[in-house]
């Protein structure tokens, strides 16, 4: 049975939802890099974020879990309340890639 969806943000065209096990899925436009795909290109099903520092996490490191999402019109916001990162900070991961 799949995990069940914790947390719902929505942004101007743009979905996040969070896991009961702290996983990241987007779905929607992706101008902007909102989406946290890496690309701009839309997604038209919930789809899994891997962040950088997720996707080869040093050694001891495991993935990180996110706890919290917010959405807003063009960026994508999720924290890691695991303090897994070094120094005990946790992963404030901003899904936004547009230059000001």
């Amino acid at each position: 049975m799949p995990p069940k969806v914790s947390a719902v943000a929505a942004g101007e065209a743009h979905t996040l939802a969070l896991t009961s096990n702290g996983e990241l899925y987007s779905w929607g436009r992706g101008t902007f890099g909102r989406l946290g795909t890496g690309r701009e290109a839309d997604v038209h099903v919930p789809t899994a974020v891997v962040p950088a520092v997720a996707a080869a996490p040093a050694a001891g490191r495991q993935r990180p879990r996110f706890t919290a999402v917010a959405a807003g019109a063009y960026h994508s916001l999720a924290l890691d309340g695991s303090c897994s990162m070094p120094l005990s900070r946790p992963l404030l991961l901003l899904l936004y890639s547009s230059s000001w």
